[in-house]
């Protein structure tokens, strides 16, 4: 295989960088994200969504200018290396590594403890569980972009048609009573917490 073989093997198409862009939104972290939100907003839980896309837009907006502007699309280290900090750059990386371990660790741990609630099981299996997610995990991204480019393509695509159905569900069921049943009532400011 030439140069231009592997670099093409290793490159992510518009489905490929959508599917890792959705994935990073409404992937896990929605789920877990959802039942804090509520916890703290109550009632303008709606509100802190609305909130946060505003910011999530925001974001957006400015790395796509950033992007143009530098005519690269590596992100936030991509430009501090451009305005020459790449010491700031390297610190961004290292904190972005720790991050992200962290999150897969949330994950892993939310997701453990909902099959260990699903089948009533202990809190040894709820670990079990998040160990065993996590190593899964280390065993995709270590077999490359391919595979994990395939895995995340699929899983989003599971999580838009899970969402789009309960989301159609619960317009077809909506009654605002139930809304803020079981929820003390909470200040409209909350929201911006929930964000």
């Amino acid at each position: 295989m030439t140069n231009g073989e592997n670099r093409e093997a290793g490159q992510l198409g518009f489905v490929s960088v959508w599917s890792l862009a959705a994935g990073g939104m409404v992937g896990g972290g929605i789920y877990i994200a959802l039942g804090v939100v509520i916890a703290v907003s109550g009632q303008w839980a709606w509100a802190s969504f609305v909130i946060a896309g505003a910011v999530a837009t925001t974001a957006a907006f400015s790395y796509v200018h950033l992007s143009n502007e530098f005519e690269e699309g590596g992100g936030a280290f991509e430009f501090l290396r451009e305005i020459d900090h790449e010491g700031l750059a390297g610190s961004l990386s290292w904190v972005l590594v720790i991050g992200y371990v962290l999150t897969m660790a949330v994950y892993a741990f939310a997701f453990g403890h909902y099959l260990s609630h699903a089948f009533d099981l202990g809190t040894w299996v709820t670990r079990g569980f998040a160990v065993g997610i996590m190593f899964a995990l280390v065993v995709l991204n270590l077999q490359g972009l391919g595979s994990t480019k395939m895995v995340e393509m699929v899983t989003v695509v599971e999580n838009l048609v899970a969402l789009i159905a309960l989301g159609v569900w619960g317009v077809l069921a909506w009654d605002p009573v139930k809304l803020v049943a079981g929820i003390e009532p909470r200040s409209p400011w909350t929201a911006v917490i929930g964000a």
